[in-house]
């Protein structure tokens, strides 16, 4: 059978559906660009690992590499499992994954300047916000809606109701005292969006910013994510309580009922808002970065000049009159 044919069935029938669909849907292409009219029984190991080699060479690191062969691996074992083709070759993977382990981290410095210069961006500065205050993986992120969030218990779960949980763990988290603000609107589906819309990825319009900024180009999602929990460890957060946040299944911390107990990550929790809280306070601020800026444009009908709400002006997820009246008191002084 042809190995083009065996694709589209995957993409048509399974891929097309899931989460992930954006990514599958590239790296499939990408299978189907390389190996052209090949039939599935066509895929060597050499031919797999000069398709390895070409990927690299179009400048994809070895993780984006692996991910690509697993779709592909995917999509022969479901042809198989099917009954299409009567036998699956071995699909090889990419073992090396060094460029995992050691992922870029911001500094302080770096952090305060790539949030300043995302605020220019609202969807891309809530993304970040919201990132950077639960630990999520950049899917779950762009996933989140109000419906997750419960304001009375202080708590988000990363995973919305109906997906079902992974191996990748969608936890519930905390709600920091930093993230209250961006998470209080109940009047759109999702919180990062654009003009009302879901978005599917980030990548590009993350990377935009990045180069604003004059960061380096290792600067990816993840690296919010790595950041965070890096920078947990160093103020002394128990590494259990940090593997929980970052959705690694853990007995008494990642279980049924542990989230209704007082002290749920709570160390986690105190230990964000206090990394927030020396960002605005360093004497290294030079550049005058303000976190209590909560972009809402993209969000509501404001006029641009109402783009950047100051935090005093929401309260419980409402607009508040910024007179006076009815006053709250900001989640963060600067």
């Amino acid at each position: 059978m042809p190995l083009a044919t065996v694709l589209i069935r995957y993409w048509q029938g399974h891929a097309s559906k899931i989460a992930s669909k954006v990514q599958a849907k590239i790296s499939l292409a990408l299978w189907n660009e390389f190996f052209g009219d090949d039939l599935v029984s066509d895929l060597s190991i050499d031919r797999q690992e000069a398709f390895m080699v070409w990927l690299k060479a179009k400048g994809h690191k070895n993780a984006y590499v692996s991910r690509t062969m697993s779709v592909g691996r995917a999509a022969i074992r479901r042809a198989w499992q099917r009954g299409e083709i009567t036998s699956a070759p071995f699909i090889i993977d990419e073992r090396d994954r060094s460029d995992e382990d050691e992922p870029y981290r911001l500094s302080k410095a770096e952090m305060r300047k790539l949030l300043k210069t995302a605020q220019d961006w609202p969807h891309l500065y809530i993304f970040m916000m919201i990132s950077l205050n639960t630990l999520a993986r950049p899917g779950a992120v762009l996933d989140l809606s109000p419906f997750q969030i419960d304001l009375d218990s202080r708590l988000i779960d990363l995973n919305p109701h109906g997906r079902k949980r992974t191996k990748k763990g969608r936890p519930v988290v905390p709600a920091t005292e930093t993230i209250l603000p961006f998470v209080t609107r109940r009047d759109v589906s999702r919180f990062v969006n654009w003009h009302g819309k879901p978005i599917q990825s980030i990548k590009k319009g993350f990377a935009t910013v990045v180069k604003a900024a004059g960061l380096p180009k290792d600067v990816t999602p993840y690296s919010l994510r790595h950041t965070m929990a890096a920078e947990l460890r160093a103020r002394g957060v128990p590494a259990w309580e940090v593997e929980g946040l970052l959705g690694h299944k853990l007995p008494g911390v990642t279980e049924k009922y542990a989230k209704f107990a007082p002290d749920y990550l709570g160390h986690g929790a105190k230990a964000i808002d206090a990394y927030f809280t020396d960002l605005l306070n360093s004497k290294e601020n030079f550049d005058g970065f303000n976190i209590n800026r909560v972009p809402l444009a993209l969000h509501t009908d404001l006029s641009p000049k109402d783009e950047l709400i100051n935090f005093s002006m929401i309260s419980k997820g409402k607009m508040v009159d910024p007179t006076g009246i009815e006053p709250v008191t900001p989640t963060m002084s600067t």
